[in-house]
């Protein structure tokens, strides 16, 4: 996935549809530089317009990925790889949220039995309060993006 081949790629299959970088720009809601960075492999294009610029050249998302077109074997082999890949990764991503579970427990564990354990004072209170928090906070916020990864890749 070269930046410059799917530059390339874009620019070939515009040519091929007849358009303009102008027109091509103008369907998108972007601008003609845009569309000539693009194509020079300068950048890429945001996530967001994959789908509208894919139904502009008549092109699936995963030609697009490998600058060629495909065949349909080599779309359903591609496709393929690319389930196998989510699952993989949603797979992680659910290991993971077993890590930050244990993190959630830790944290509260921390905040209540070491507290009364090891803190003399009301400062040490305190911090052992404060570094427990943290853990539970830390832990609570990782379990709330892993979830919504996990969404995303389930709503794919």
């Amino acid at each position: 996935m070269k930046q410059e081949d799917i530059g390339a790629f874009i620019r070939m299959m515009r040519k091929e549809k007849g358009m303009t970088q102008e027109q091509l720009a103008e369907m998108l809601g972007v601008s003609q530089r845009s569309v000539s960075r693009w194509e020079n492999g300068k950048t890429m294009p945001d996530l967001s317009l994959y789908e509208p610029l894919c139904k502009a050249l008549d092109v699936q998302v995963s030609e697009l990925l490998y600058a060629k077109k495909m065949s349909d074997e080599e779309k359903t082999e591609h496709g393929e790889k690319t389930a196998l890949s989510l699952l993989t990764t949603k797979s992680q991503l659910e290991t993971f949220a077993i890590f930050t579970e244990v993190l959630i427990v830790v944290g509260i564990i921390i905040s209540i039995t070491l507290t009364k354990v090891l803190a003399d004072t009301v400062p040490e209170m305190i911090i052992t309060l404060v570094c427990g928090w943290f853990v539970w906070g830390i832990g609570l916020v990782l379990r709330v993006k892993i979830r919504k990864a996990i969404l995303k890749l389930e709503e794919s």
